[in-house]
């Protein structure tokens, strides 16, 4: 499977057997995402939005544009390093409206300016 920056993937968690995983968006370049040697890869995780819960400061929320079948709230205070084998599909791309906000909110909450 080919991975690219901004592309929405379910990752099994780590020591787990997790047969849907849970959603995620690569923020690697292809640099690192290209590289057979090089097995890890930056990402922003989702979780599915409960019905009632209001979407905070520090969250974009994700949908059926994205390639997601419910409501996802992507955290963009927290990046993690997921493992290539830890994939388990792709399920689409961040639409180009929301990739803005992504990188807005990334760079606010971590201190980037």
């Amino acid at each position: 499977m080919t991975l690219s920056r901004w592309d929405v993937v379910f990752l099994r968690a780590e020591g787990r057997a997790d047969p849907t995983g849970h959603p995620a968006v690569i923020l690697s370049g292809e640099n690192t995402l290209g590289d057979a040697k090089q097995n890890r890869f930056n990402v922003l995780l989702g979780t599915k939005k409960p019905p009632a819960a209001s979407t905070g400061a520090h969250q974009v929320l994700l949908n059926g544009a994205d390639g997601l079948d419910h409501l996802t709230q992507l955290d963009c205070s927290l990046v993690y390093v997921a493992r290539k084998e830890s994939v388990l599909r792709s399920a689409g791309r961040v639409s180009p409206a929301r990739r803005g906000e992504i990188a807005r909110k990334v760079r606010a909450f971590l201190g980037l300016g």
